[in-house]
Parts: structure tokens; sequence; C-alpha cells
């Protein structure tokens, strides 16, 4: 099977993600940035890179994200996905009331990688419940590193760890699809900032 490409924005964003770890690592060392700084900025390099009839969406209920009468019920009421990306809409519609189903193209999660590993299995589960019930929407983690290289999505090479993982529980399976990373050093892999992004998919 083939698998589509990431989406041209997420790759830009997730670069210029890490770049700006780096500058905020320099002016504030030793006090590592929140996981919503890191949404905020990436909502911001996202929003910059999308296309003009793309719409992003912050905070978005799961419960608008999936058709009605699939709702899973491994996702609670209140459940809300950190980043969407509508295509079809505008935005006045796209932040209504109405059901956004046919038109979230994109769903993602960001997480720190330095969480415990129960809360990063956590956040794929919730991707993979959204990609169960919405399998036309991308599920996407998009996972963030400080100064430390994340051993179980990339290699010691500093590259994306290839290939299918299982996903706990579920009928799904994630691939790390890239790995940007920023270094003062050619050689400080260990010590890069990372921003990956990874994918979820349905088993075949």
């Amino acid at each position: 099977m083939k698998i589509e490409r990431w989406p041209p924005w997420s790759e830009r964003a997730l670069q210029g993600l890490a770049f700006w770890i780096g500058h905020r690592h320099a002016l504030y060392r030793g006090h590592p940035l929140s996981e919503g700084a890191l949404v905020a900025e990436a909502c911001n390099l996202i929003f910059a890179n999308l296309g003009t009839d793309e719409v992003l969406l912050c905070e978005a209920q799961y419960s608008r994200l999936v058709p009605p009468g699939q709702w899973p019920t491994s996702l609670g009421q209140r459940s809300r996905a950190d980043i969407v990306i509508a295509n079809g809409l505008d935005h006045k519609q796209a932040t209504g009331p109405d059901n956004l189903a046919p038109y979230a193209m994109t769903v993602i999660e960001v997480k720190r990688a330095s969480a415990p590993r129960s809360q990063l299995d956590d956040d794929l589960k919730r991707l993979a419940a959204l990609k169960t019930a919405n399998p036309s929407a991308r599920a996407f983690l998009f996972l963030v590193s400080e100064a430390a290289r994340p051993k179980r999505f990339v290699s010691a090479e500093g590259r994306a760890i290839l290939g299918k993982q299982e996903i706990p529980t579920t009928n799904c399976y994630f691939r790390v699809r890239r790995a940007c990373k920023a270094t003062s050093v050619f050689i400080g892999r260990d010590s890069a900032h990372y921003a990956c992004i990874i994918e979820v998919f349905i088993k075949e």
C-alpha cells in the first residue's frame, strides 16, 4: 500500500517549531517549555503555511469530529483535539455548532516527548478512536522533544524510526513519518531539539 505523503504545511511548521524551541531554550535555559506554549506556537506556524481553502481550529471537541452515531465510547464527551484542519467551509461555519466530520481533514494532538509513556499512548489511543470512527480524517501526533532525542521514535542517527508500531488495545498502528530537528552541532543528535510527525493508521 502506498502511503500518502504528510501535508506540506506539517513539515514546514514542525521544522520551524524545532528552531523556535532552540531559540526559547537559549533564552530560558533550565525552564522547559509548557505543552500549552508548544501548541500555541504550532498553531501559529501551521496557520502561516495553510492553503487559502483550509481552516485551522484549536481545542475542537471530538464530538464534532466523528459522524453522528459513530461516537467511540473510549472518548470522553468533553474530549478536545489540540488542532484540527478543516476544508470546504469558512471559519464562521467551522466554529459553529454543526458536525465537522465531513470537513475535518486532519486532527492533531501535540505532546512533549518527556511525558510518561502512558500519556503518549493515551493520545495515540484517542487518535486511533477518532480514525476508526472517521476514517477519512488523517490523525497525527506531533511529538516535541526539547534538548533530547526521543528514543522510542528517533534512531541514534537522528532519523525517524520507520515501520509499523502497534497502539495497545486498538485496531490501529502508528508510523513516524518525519523527524525534524535543530542542533547547534552536526553530531549533537542526542541533545538536539526534535519535532516529529507521527501518523495513526487503521490496520488492514
